[in-house]
C-alpha cells in the first residue's frame, strides 16, 4: 500500500510540476489554472497530458534520475509536444502510435541536449520540443494514415462543439467587454503558449500568473508591450503577432530574464525591456530560414535568446549588478527576498572563511592604512597585541619581551591549508630595537586556496610546530607570538596575500566571524574588517550550544506539542540534499528548514512548507544563534519577507519589491546561563513603514541532552514543545 501511495504521489508531482514549469514555477495553483486552460481545446489538452504520461512512464522505465521528471524539468517539453500534435492531427490509431514514438525520441533528445547545456551552466528550455516537433512534422508529411486537423481556424464552431451555447456565450460576453486590441492580443498570446487560440485560456493563465507571482505577471506585460511596440516602430509583421500570437516569446523571455534566472530588480526589468526587441530580430530572421522548410518557429526565439543571456551573465569576471539566482526557488518573489536577505546577512561573504589567528581578546594596535607601517602594498594588514584595563601592553617593568602580555601566546591557523613558506631563524629583539635586515622576522605562510594565502609574522624563534608541506586545520597551533624582525615590542602581524612570498603585499579580505569590544560593549561582526583601536576575539563555541545545534544527517528529534490544550507529536529528521545542503524535515507536515552551522554561528537559510508547523516556529526562534553564551552578545538579523508576511501585506509588496522593499521582520536573540543549562531568548517583530505590527517571542531551554523545550508566544498564539526521549 505504501508503495502505491508513493507512486501516486510521484505521478501527481510529475504532472503538476510539468504544467507549472512552463512558467518556471512549481506552484500547484498555477499548475491547476494552466491545466484547466489547456483543456479549453480538449484535443490540445488531451494530447499534452497523454504525451506527458507516456514520457513519465518511459523515464521510470529507463532508470534515469527521476528527480528531473518529478520536478517537471523534463516534463514540460513533453506537454508542449503533446499540445502541438493534439492541435495538428486528428485522433486516430496512427496518431497515438506516433505520440508514443515522439515521446521516446523526446526522452533521448532531452537527455542529450541537457548533458550539453549543463556543462555550460545554461538551461535547455524548449529546445528538445523544437527538435522533436520538427522531426515529426517533416516525417509525417508522407504518412497517409495521419490526418491534419483544421482546429484553430473556426473558433466559434470549436467552442460550440466543446461547451455548447454556454461556452459560446461566455466567449461573446468577454468579447463584448470591449477589451483594447493590445489586451486581446496579449491574452491570446498567453493562451498560444499552450496552443490555445482563444481569450478564455489567456484569461485563466493571466489569473494563474497573478496569483502565483505578481512580479512574473508584471514582466509578462512588460515583455509583451516592449516587443509589440518595437515591432510596430520598425513596421515589422504585426499581422503575425495579431493572428499567430507568436508574441508569447516576449512574455516567456521577460519572465525568464527579469525574475527567474536573474534576481528581480530595476536592472533586470530593464534587461527584459531591451531584450524583447532582440526577440523581434530573431523571429524575423528565423521565419525566413524555417520558411524554406515550412517549419514553425514556436518558442525557438525565446529559447535562443535566454540561453545566450544566461551564458553571458554567468561568464562575467566581476558581478556588481544583475545577479544570477544562486539557489533556485521557482518564484521571482522568493528569489528576490532570499537574495535580499542573503545580501543583508553576508554582504562580504567569502568562499574561504578566514578567522582570527589567536584565542582570547586582543587589541588592534594598527589596522588597515595604519600610520606606522601599514601603507602602500601593505595597507590591508593588522597588528595585534594584548592590553590590560589601563591600555598598557606589558606588566612592569616592561623591559623584557617576557613582560608583554602577548609574548609566547599561541598563534593559530586562521583556516585550513598547506604550509608553503617558513622562516624560523630570527632572534627576538630587545625592547625598542628593530631588525630591518630581516624585516618580517619569523614568518609562516599558509596557502588556503588559489591566490589566497595568510602571513603571520614576528613569531618567536623555535616555537614553530609546523614545517613546509604540512596540512593544518582551522585553529591548529602553528607557533607562538614573538618580537622578531621590525618589531620594537612583541606583537603579531597578520595579513592576507595573493602569493607565498614573504615580502608580498597584502590584499583586502574580511574576517569571517569575530566579536568586537568597544567601550565595554561586545558585538558580533560577520565578514568585516577589525578596526584600529578595537578589541577583538574569535568565536569559540560553547560545548553545550555547539552540540545542541550540531544537527547531523540521520539525526531524529521528536516533540510533544501543546497548543491551546490540544496535544500532538511531531517528528523531525535531518537530511542533506543533492547540493550538500543540510535541512530538518518534518514528517507530519512535509516542511523543510535549511540550516548552516559553521562552529561560530548556527543560522537557518530557508524554509519551505507549512507556516503553522512547529518546524516553522523553530526556524523563526533559532534563525541565528551565536554558539557562545559567555560573550553576552545580542544577535540581530532579519527574516526574509516571504517567510514571515502573508496575505494582502505581501501581495501588494510583491508588485514593487524589485524596486523597493518596505516590509521588515527584525530578529533578536540572546542567551542566559541557567543552573542546569542555557536558555535562548529570541523574538521576531514585523515592521510596516517603521510601524510595529506583529511580534512573536520564543524561549528555548537547552540541557545536557540538547534542546529540551521551547515555547512560542504571540498575540493569538501559545505553543509549548517538549523533547521526547
Amino acid at each position: 500500500m505504501q508503495v502505491i501511495k508513493e507512486e501516486a504521489r510521484f505521478l501527481s508531482d510529475s504532472v503538476r510540476n510539468s504544467y507549472s514549469q512552463i512558467f518556471f514555477s512549481d506552484n500547484k495553483w498555477l499548475a491547476l489554472f494552466v491545466m484547466f486552460a489547456s483543456f479549453i481545446d480538449p484535443y490540445a489538452g488531451t494530447g499534452g497530458l497523454l504525451c506527458l504520461l507516456i514520457t513519465i512512464v518511459l523515464y521510470r522505465w529507463s532508470g534515469l534520475n527521476t528527480t528531473f521528471i518529478r520536478n517537471g524539468l523534463y516534463g514540460y517539453n513533453a506537454l508542449l509536444l503533446g499540445f502541438a500534435m493534439g492541435v495538428m492531427f486528428r485522433f486516430t490509431l496512427a496518431f497515438f502510435v506516433i505520440v508514443v514514438l515522439a515521446a521516446l525520441l523526446l526522452l533521448i533528445v532531452t537527455v542529450w541536449i541537457s548533458s550539453i547545456t549543463s556543462k555550460k551552466g545554461v538551461p535547455f528550455l524548449s529546445f528538445p520540443f523544437m527538435v522533436v516537433i520538427w522531426v515529426v512534422l517533416l516525417s509525417t508529411r508522407g504518412f497517409a494514415s495521419l490526418h491534419l486537423s483544421e482546429r484553430g481556424i473556426y473558433t466559434f464552431n470549436e467552442l460550440w462543439r466543446i461547451g455548447g451555447k454556454p461556452l459560446v456565450s461566455v466567449y461573446e460576453t468577454i468579447g463584448s467587454l470591449g477589451l483594447p486590441k493590445l489586451a486581446d492580443i496579449y491574452l491570446k498570446s498567453l493562451g498560444a503558449i499552450f496552443f490555445q487560440y482563444n481569450i478564455i485560456s489567456g484569461l485563466l493563465i493571466a489569473l494563474g500568473l497573478l496569483i502565483y507571482s505578481r512580479i512574473a505577471f508584471l514582466l509578462s506585460i512588460l515583455g509583451f508591450l516592449s516587443g509589440y511596440f518595437f515591432c510596430y516602430f520598425i513596421q515589422g509583421n504585426i499581422t503575425e503577432l495579431e493572428y499567430s500570437y507568436i508574441g508569447f516569446n516576449y512574455i516567456l523571455m521577460a519572465i525568464a530574464i527579469g525574475g527567474f534566472y536573474v534576481v528581480p530588480s530595476l536592472r533586470s526589468f530593464l534587461l527584459a525591456l531591451i531584450s524583447a526587441p532582440l526577440i523581434v530580430l530573431l523571429m524575423s530572421s528565423l521565419d525566413r530560414i524555417l520558411g524554406v522548410f515550412n517549419l514553425p518557429m514556436y518558442s525557438l526565439p525565446f529559447s535562443i535568446l535566454v540561453i545566450l543571456i544566461v551564458f553571458l551573465l554567468s561568464n562575467r569576471y566581476q558581478v556588481k549588478q544583475l545577479y544570477l539566482v544562486k539557489f533556485q526557488q521557482y518564484s521571482p518573489e522568493k528569489n528576490l527576498y532570499l537574495d535580499h536577505n542573503r545580501l543583508e546577512r553576508f554582504k562580504n561573504d567569502t568562499y574561504i572563511h578566514i578567522n582570527l589567528p589567536f584565542r582570547g581578546e586582543w587589541f588592534v594596535s594598527q589596522g588597515h592604512n595604519g600610520g606606522i607601517t601599514h601603507k602602500d602594498d601593505w595597507r590591508f594588514a593588522w597588528d595585534f597585541v594584548i592590553t590590560d584595563e589601563t591600555g598598557k601592553t606589558y606588566k612592569q617593568p616592561g623591559t623584557k619581551v617576557e613582560d608583554f602580555y602577548c609574548y609566547g601566546l599561541p598563534i593559530l591557523a586562521p583556516a585550513a591549508g598547506y604550509i608553503v613558506n617558513v622562516l624560523d631563524d630570527v632572534e627576538d629583539n630587545s625592547i625598542g630595537d628593530v631588525n630591518i635586515e630581516a624585516n618580517w622576522g619569523n614568518t609562516i605562510i599558509i596557502k588556503h586556496g588559489d591566490y589566497l594565502y595568510s602571513k603571520l609574522s614576528h613569531l618567536k624563534a623555535g616555537s614553530f610546530t609546523v614545517k613546509v608541506g604540512d596540512y593544518v586545520k582551522k585553529g591548529d597551533l602553528i607557533a607562538r607570538c614573538g618580537s622578531s624582525g621590525r618589531s620594537p615590542e612583541p606583537h603579531l602581524h597578520f595579513q592576507l596575500q595573493s602569493n607565498q612570498l614573504i615580502a608580498a603585499g597584502s590584499i583586502k579580505y574580511p574576517i569571517a566571524y569575530y566579536a568586537s569590544n568597544e567601550q565595554g560593549k561586545q558585538s558580533l561582526n560577520s565578514y568585516e574588517y577589525p578596526l584600529e583601536g578595537q578589541k577583538v576575539q574569535g568565536i569559540l563555541p560553547s560545548p553545550l550550544l555547539y552540540s545542541s545545534f550540531h544537527f547531523i544527517p540521520g539525526m531524529k528529534m521528536s516533540f510533544n506539542v501543546n497548543e491551546r490544550n490540544a496535544q500532538n507529536r511531531v517528528d523531525w529528521e535531518v537530511f542533506v540534499d543533492t547540493l550538500n545542503m543540510p535541512y530538518i524535515y518534518c514528517h507530519q507536515t512535509r516542511s523543510v528548514a535549511y540550516f548552516t552551522n559553521n562552529e561560530s554561528v548556527h543560522y537557518f537559510t530557508n524554509f519551505k512548507g507549512d507556516k503553522k508547523s512547529l518546524l516553522y516556529h523553530f526556524y523563526l526562534a533559532e534563525h541565528k544563534v551565536l554558539l557562545n553564551h559567555e560573550m553576552k552578545i545580542e544577535i540581530k538579523d532579519s527574516i526574509p519577507v516571504n517567510a514571515f508576511f502573508k496575505g494582502s501585506a505581501i501581495f501588494f509588496q510583491d508588485f514593487i519589491a524589485p524596486f523597493y522593499i518596505y516590509l521588515n521582520a527584525e530578529y533578536v536573540s540572546s542567551s542566559v546561563e541557567m543552573q542546569d543549562g542555557i536558555k535562548l531568548i529570541s523574538s521576531v517583530k514585523s515592521r510596516n513603514n517603521n510601524n510595529s505590527s506583529t511580534r512573536l517571542d520564543f524561549e528555548t531551554e537547552i540541557g545536557a541532552e540538547g534542546i529540551l523545550k521551547f515555547t512560542i508566544k504571540g498575540q493569538k498564539l501559545c505553543i509549548t514543545a517538549e523533547r521526547t526521549v
